[in-house]
């Protein structure tokens, strides 16, 4: 069975050369023996629009100085038929993650070459990212965490390929259905949140405003704070994002990743997600991806 998420540990490893003939047989013949530079294990074969992926087997320099060797065998990874190209200058080709995004744009192949950054070209063989479902909530935009996740993703080369599937509740959707007076005032943690109401009457938790008949918009952080203030527990609309993680008695069918004002530092790990703090630092968004990771078992080999 082929091992899943392949990519190269160094995209120098990968040579591009021009063939007559993508057939499997010629393409072993023409690899063969031929001389390459020293580094080189991959090659993306091409012929007109179409490629094919060759790894070679290469005799050892025979000095310090040797910068091409012969090569002893060759076999074809993927042939023109299981074959894409993706050209995009945004992505870098070191990255695993964004090899998978790549891979993304062409369902279905088995071997997704990319040519991205600087002109670098790599593949992503036989792609089967890792899917984490990030839940956060907006306005304000853009989703905090969600960038925060993408931000890290965009840089690690040590992470196996993951591809966010990004979940946004609006809080003013929730508050459309679950406002418990209509026509009540609205309180707000605080100006920081992005939230616009129209002509409804908006207060600020964080400036402690005198007390009206109001509906919370927040969550159990902001419930204390109100119960701190004003000695009262105020009807609520709850806006925290760990509701939408998967039940304790499901098996979720992947994994998630949000964030709680409740957790002051770190993660908390548990069965249906790991969560970091509402003002998560990228370390600790990386720390989450760390475990994520070791949870998941996500089969890729660097070669």
């Amino acid at each position: 069975m082929p091992q899943a998420n392949v990519v190269p540990g160094r995209y120098r490893q990968v040579a591009v050369a021009t063939v007559p003939s993508l057939t499997a047989t010629d393409l072993v013949a023409y690899f063969t023996g031929r001389e390459v530079y020293f580094r080189t294990r991959f090659i993306v074969a091409r012929c007109g629009e179409r490629l094919a992926l060759v790894e070679v087997d290469r005799a050892e320099p025979t000095g310090d100085a040797a910068l091409f060797v012969p090569t002893t065998a060759a076999r074809v990874l993927a042939g023109p038929e299981e074959c894409a190209l993706v050209v995009d200058e945004a992505l870098d080709t070191a990255v695993p993650s964004q090899l998978a995004l790549a891979a993304e744009r062409a369902p279905g192949a088995r071997c997704v070459v990319v040519e991205g950054a600087y002109s670098h070209l790599s593949f992503i063989l036989d792609p089967a990212p890792l899917r984490l479902r990030v839940v956060d909530v907006v306005p304000p935009g853009p989703a905090k965490l969600v960038d925060q996740v993408g931000r890290v993703l965009a840089l690690a080369e040590d992470l196996p390929p993951i591809v966010v599937d990004a979940e946004l509740k609006d809080s003013r959707d929730l508050l459309a259905a679950g406002r418990p007076v209509p026509a009540a005032d609205l309180l707000i943690p605080c100006r920081a949140s992005g939230m616009e109401f129209g002509t409804t009457r908006v207060w600020f938790l964080d400036e402690r405003p005198p007390q009206q008949e109001w509906t919370l918009v927040g969550c159990e952080r902001s419930d204390q704070i109100h119960r701190w203030f004003y000695g009262s527990v105020p009807d609520r609309v709850d806006t925290c994002p760990r509701q939408w993680l998967p039940a304790a008695d499901q098996q979720p069918s992947g994994e998630s990743l949000t964030r709680c004002c409740l957790l002051q530092e770190g993660i908390e790990e548990r069965d249906d997600g790991v969560l970091v703090p509402w003002g998560a630092s990228l370390h600790e968004v990386r720390a989450a991806l760390d475990r994520i990771v070791q949870r998941a078992g996500v089969p890729w080999t660097r070669i």
